[in-house]
């Protein structure tokens, strides 16, 4: 008898415990799109630039660059960040960035 007691108290236990782990992790709350998460970017000497955002979402910063002394344009991007993480990237050389901007990852 006192076994049984044992294995229905550790049954209860158990299921509290799973339920509390399920309740307290939630669900996780859903990316914002880059437009409404409040994104900044910073260009740093005309030649690289770097962004966060500051609500949770995914993002990118996307660097225009061109080229002499034949111009031609080509983009450069930074790693994929998360929310306040930040993504930078440069050109490959001096004062040659012409846009900078935030885009979903």
């Amino acid at each position: 008898m006192r076994s049984a007691k044992r294995i229905v108290a550790s049954a209860v236990i158990a299921t509290a415990t799973a339920t509390g782990v399920l309740v307290g992790g939630g669900v996780a709350q859903a990316d914002v799109p880059v437009p409404q998460a409040n994104c900044h970017v910073y260009s740093i000497l005309n030649t690289g630039g770097m962004a966060n955002c500051e609500q949770p979402t995914w993002h990118q910063v996307k660097l225009t660059c061109v080229a002499w002394p034949v111009p031609f344009v080509y983009w450069k991007y930074g790693p994929r960040q998360y929310g306040q993480n930040q993504s930078w990237a440069s050109c490959d050389s001096l004062n040659a960035m012409v846009g900078i901007e935030v885009i979903q990852a």
